[in-house]
């Protein structure tokens, strides 16, 4: 059965928190870092953390050199049925690829790339743009691993130079300026909670 997020007493045991913001390149997604870097917490203003109850999570992650969509929440619930490859949450990501990516290297990704025993797949990719020197794609994921696009590429010799995740699930980038934050409606997540 499917439950609507905001009617859900199992989910909503306190205020469920959501926050879509636009993670800029050279940003971090952890809460802790060795190095001292800036953090994506940093970029919400004290006096909205000081009105959410418990502590955020990123829903997902974008690596230091990654930029756009994040999705930040107080429910742990909500985070795992997101992140959850089951669940099948499509992402959608704009990808700048140095060189040229050819028919055939789409056709390889689309069939599944194995990786250290692993097999990276996509859900869909289109070349939006190339020249000479580099590729614009339109890439969508129902599950994201760690480095997943970039190590993609890389078996073929070719490197990401911009990856912007643009949707996640029914949340979209849209025109969420670099480093802002907006407060969504938990609501538009349907949940299958068995």
């Amino acid at each position: 059965m499917s439950d609507n997020v905001s009617k859900n007493s199992a989910v909503n045991t306190f205020k469920t928190t959501l926050i879509a913001i636009n993670k800029p390149k050279g940003i971090i997604c952890t809460h802790k870092d060795e190095l001292n870097r800036r953090k994506v917490f940093d970029l919400i203003p004290q006096k909205s953390l000081k009105l959410i109850d418990g502590k955020l999570h990123s829903v997902g992650r974008l690596d230091y050199n990654s930029q756009g969509l994040l999705l930040l929440t107080n429910n742990t619930i909500i985070k795992r049925y997101l992140e959850s490859p089951k669940n099948k949450i499509v992402r959608t990501y704009k990808v700048k690829v140095q060189g040229i990516v050819t028919d055939d290297i789409i056709k390889k990704i689309r069939k599944g790339i194995m990786l250290n025993k692993i097999i990276y797949s996509v859900k869909d990719i289109q070349i939006i743009k190339k020249n000479r020197s580099y590729s614009w794609l339109l890439i969508k994921l129902k599950e994201g691993k760690n480095q997943h696009i970039r190590r993609v590429f890389f078996k073929f010799g070719l490197s990401v130079n911009k990856l912007i995740r643009i949707q996640y699930g029914p949340f979209k980038l849209a025109s969420l300026n670099s480093g802002s934050i907006k407060f969504l409606k938990p609501y538009k997540i349907k949940m299958n909670l068995k």
